[in-house]
């Protein structure tokens, strides 16, 4: 009886592994369209950090869009962040205000795509998710004294 149980319970696992593993091939089996992500193109300014934050999106070329992060806290310019998504995820240098880079001259910081729908970028540690025409939030895990938060930024579309 105990074998049998065993078998089962086996047999079950088995089989939601399955189904799970075949849910994440077909998610990423739908093509990559970088298109589908002009909802990001234009100025965003929101929240995080404590401060401000401003992202600029440029239209899609050669299934690339390149992005511009800035934030400000208290008035003053605390870093800068420049941006590439494409179907493989994010990559970004990030730079002090006077433009010196934090990451070394030939290293990015790279978020790996996991997932994405017309509206969702998952990536490993980012996702950006569209919350209507004029609003999408960002949400960044980060490492904080060993500790995984997560931050998340309220974006708002802005007109220049």
């Amino acid at each position: 009886m105990k074998h049998s149980l065993f078998l089962i319970a086996f047999l079950l696992i088995l089989n939601s592994s399955t189904k799970f593993d075949t849910y994440l091939a077909e998610s990423l089996t739908q093509e990559f369209d970088i298109n589908d992500y002009t909802w990001l193109v234009g100025s965003w300014e929101g929240d995080g950090f404590g401060g401000t934050s401003e992202e600029i999106w440029s239209v899609p070329h050669n299934g690339t869009m390149m992005g511009m992060y800035r934030h400000i806290k208290n008035g003053e310019l605390i870093f800068y962040e420049f941006l590439l998504l494409d179907e493989s995820g994010l990559r970004l240098k990030h730079f002090h205000p006077d433009l010196k880079g934090w990451e070394e001259k030939d290293e990015t910081t790279f978020f790996k795509m996991i997932d994405y729908s017309s509206t969702k970028i998952e990536m490993k540690g980012l996702i950006f998710e569209k919350k209507s025409e004029n609003q999408m939030e960002i949400r960044l895990k980060l490492n904080r004294n060993g500790n995984i938060e997560t931050e998340v930024f309220t974006m708002n579309k802005i007109d220049l």
